[in-house]
């Protein structure tokens, strides 16, 4: 101590450790019981907690959160972004899609987030159920595309309801030459990022609806907050699962939709012309065009952003009868009718 006698003792600064304990804590408190629910499963490992931004004095932290998900469930990761002040000899911290996560974005350091960035993830915690499926349902569809190259067909994978409680809370995508484009503009950030570029991306665009892209295998080194444009390479399909889950039996691109609080159901999403359902009673994910129907298993053309609303269907496969691969004129058939034609082996991720 200095001087003569006492403890000497100073006050605690702003430890990044402590900040990170305080994170996990909020995360499972306020994303955990979502977490449980989309996974199918409890939670096993803490969440994984990283720092985009810290400001010189170490008072400021913006930065992802991710509870991982279990080995046994291919449901995409509970994620979020957090912001932290530190002040009064105490973490002040808020989750995206909280109050106090907007309120520290207007008080927040602009060399820690910029002010047109710190306007966009205000945006997108504020988005509510509502806004999100008025984004997505309709015939433009946010002017979202499929994540690959526009003319390419790739193969759709839904889960088959062992391994996630819902059709479409598992979506992937594999085929074509393998790399993964982004679905709109917007800003990027990692999620769970490793040395070995694997990471879970997400794009906030401007409407403040993300897009997930995960199993990605080389992405991007950009910056995170980067704006890029539609069409800019992520990265490429793989197998890896920096946040956990299931494994893949081939490279793919599990791909969703996000708001503030937590993924956005894709049932009834329009993306890209084409329309994503999914059934209970038979447990059923598909995607439709007008009187084409694509199961699990089958294949779906990239149209681009705003296909023609009408017209001939596609460059995706159409023929009469129901091919191999799962596609296959459908109009309006019962549920039976689907059930029937769901080919051979054409089920989920194992």
């Amino acid at each position: 101590p200095p001087g003569g006698g006492g403890t000497g003792t100073e006050p605690a600064g702003p430890s990044l450790r402590v900040l990170a304990a305080q994170v996990r804590g909020l995360t499972l408190g306020e994303r955990g019981a979502a977490a449980r629910q989309d996974y199918g499963a409890a939670p096993t490992r803490p969440p994984i907690v990283g720092a985009i931004r810290t400001s010189t004095d170490r008072t400021w932290v913006f930065g992802t959160t991710a509870i991982p998900v279990p080995a046994s469930s291919t449901a995409s990761p509970e994620v979020a972004f957090y912001a932290a002040h530190w002040a009064g000899g105490r973490w002040r911290v808020g989750l995206s899609g909280g109050r106090v996560f907007a309120a520290l974005l207007r008080t927040v350091p602009a060399d820690v987030i910029p002010v047109s960035e710190a306007r966009l993830l205000r945006r997108y915690g504020a988005v509510t159920a509502a806004q999100a499926a008025a984004l997505t349902h309709g015939r433009a569809g946010g002017g979202l595309m499929l994540p690959w190259k526009i003319g390419q067909t790739w193969a759709m994978t839904t889960s088959d309801g062992s391994t996630s409680p819902r059709p479409l809370g598992s979506l992937a995508f594999s085929g074509g030459d393998g790399r993964v484009l982004a679905a709109g503009a917007g800003r990027l950030y990692r999620f769970c990022a490793d040395p070995a570029g694997r990471a879970m991306v997400m794009l906030i665009h401007p409407s403040g609806l993300a897009t997930t892209y995960y199993r990605l295998r080389d992405v991007t080194r950009l910056r995170d907050g980067t704006a890029v444009g539609r069409g800019a390479v992520l990265g490429r399909t793989g197998t890896t699962v920096p946040c956990g889950g299931a494994g893949a039996p081939r490279a793919e691109i599990e791909f969703g939709l996000q708001d503030g609080t937590g993924a956005v159901p894709l049932d009834g999403a329009e993306i890209g012309g084409w329309t994503f359902r999914e059934r209970a009673r038979p447990l059923l994910g598909f995607a439709e065009r007008g009187a084409l129907q694509v199961l699990s298993g089958g294949l779906l053309a990239n149209l681009g952003p705003v296909p023609a609303a009408d017209g001939p269907s596609s460059p995706s496969p159409s023929s009469g009868g129901p091919p191999k691969d799962g596609a296959g004129p459908a109009g309006a058939p019962p549920a039976a009718a689907i059930e029937k034609r769901s080919p051979k082996g054409a089920n989920s991720q194992q």
